[in-house]
């Protein structure tokens, strides 16, 4: 017997996705260098598609145990492709505008 139930959920990825979108918020608050925030930026970027991909996984998971979930698989997978290509400039000044 598991120690730890299985996850219905991300939750790891999501907390991951939420720590690195807050560095790259200090990151562009501290005024540091485009190269650093470029890289930042980068690693936000990967860490929303892992996130996505994920959701797809737990969907995959749920749906091969005929179990019901609330996931929009739809929605991950246009996240997914979206997220692939956004190019660093056009992440960067939507993060700006949040600040």
């Amino acid at each position: 017997m598991p120690s730890f139930a299985p996850r219905n959920e991300p939750r790891k990825k999501k907390e991951e996705l939420e720590l690195k979108k807050q560095i790259l918020k200090n990151a562009i608050l501290s005024n540091l260098t485009i190269e650093i925030i470029s890289k930042k930026t980068e690693i936000y970027k990967t860490a929303i598609i892992s996130y996505n991909k994920a959701i797809l996984h737990v969907i995959k998971n749920l749906e091969w145990k005929n179990k019901a979930h609330s996931f929009d698989k739809e929605k991950a997978t246009r996240e997914i492709e979206i997220w692939q290509n956004k190019n660093v400039e056009t992440i960067i000044s939507e993060i700006k505008n949040q600040l």
